[in-house]
């Protein structure tokens, strides 16, 4: 499956599916940026980073919902 492909499913989805998704990917978030309080060095940054790559999918996936 290609990455054209997937977008053009997820593109003609419905926004019920899309703020589920948005609250998985909310919901990860929040989980990692908790847990990355309690762990430091190189899997505090690990799991830092994924928290991160989370929230910029919420943050894409709000903007693509409230439009």
């Amino acid at each position: 499956m290609g990455t054209a492909r997937v977008k053009e499913q997820i593109a003609g989805a419905s926004p019920r599916f899309k703020a589920g998704i948005t609250g998985v990917f909310y919901l990860i978030t929040i989980l990692t940026g908790g847990v990355v309080l309690f762990f430091q060095g190189r899997l505090g940054l690990v799991v830092d980073l994924i928290a991160t790559a989370c929230y910029m999918a919420v943050t894409g996936l709000f903007y693509r919902l409230s439009r």
